[in-house]
């Protein structure tokens, strides 16, 4: 028995499965997760039994907690990889760099990687895409080891502060390498190319998540002369 998405599936249907997941990706990016129906997932298939996706998933929902967690697992290992070759000391660009670089390289290392950045850029957007789905916890372990590190390389900042400008800066990236992809022809999207962008989110991202709190300074014009 296999695993695909949070379902265990046994081991003939694991390719039918891998099939309509694979199709549901392709359709959701192409189309808009919104405008996608089950049917027409199957029916893009070469799978005839129109049953098969709310037998193994329930409903849309389920789908795309299924494609989504599927991408997520080698993108999550390859974050921990990266973070586990940081210096002991890492400052907080490197740790911004190691933790956004694996999401951006799936684009122009994997045939799924655009599709993906668009289907993550949807449901970042419109959270309730996943209804009362989740994606499973494990593959998320970097994203919480992230914080921690930051949390040591920014001790300046509140940890509340930190956990929300950390959203707004996972947030940002999601949507700066999906556009990315959108407005860059597939001949263009190159390693090099996507290894400056990159560095480049990371520079700024790491300039706004560092920033002093201005909550606790006190402005001139606040002060009495």
């Amino acid at each position: 028995m296999s695993a695909v998405g949070n379902v265990q599936i046994e081991g003939a249907a694991t390719s039918t499965v891998d099939e309509l997941l694979s199709v549901a990706e392709w359709l959701f990016a192409e189309r808009g997760i919104e405008n996608v129906a089950l049917t027409q997932i199957v029916a893009a298939s070469s799978q005839r039994n129109r049953s098969a996706l709310h037998y193994h998933f329930g409903s849309r929902g389920g789908v795309l907690t299924a494609v989504l967690n599927r991408r997520l697992g080698p993108i999550n290992t390859r974050r921990e990889d990266m973070l586990d070759a940081l210096p002991p000391d890492a400052t907080a660009l490197q740790i911004v760099r190691a933790t956004m670089a694996p999401l951006g390289l799936v684009d122009v290392e994997e045939a799924w990687g655009a599709d993906y950045l668009s289907i993550l850029a949807q449901v970042t957007y419109h959270p309730r895409l996943l209804g009362e789905q989740s994606v499973e916890d494990e593959k998320l372990t970097g994203l919480r080891r992230t914080r921690r590190l930051l949390a040591a390389a920014a001790p300046h900042l509140p940890g509340a502060l930190l956990a929300q400008r950390l959203k707004w800066l996972t947030d940002s990236v999601v949507f700066a390498l999906a556009r990315w992809v959108r407005d860059t022809p597939a001949a263009l999207r190159t390693r090099a190319a996507m290894s400056a962008l990159i560095e480049q989110l990371a520079a700024y991202g790491t300039a706004g998540l560092t920033a002093p709190d201005p909550s606790s300074q006190t402005s001139d014009s606040d002060t009495t002369p």
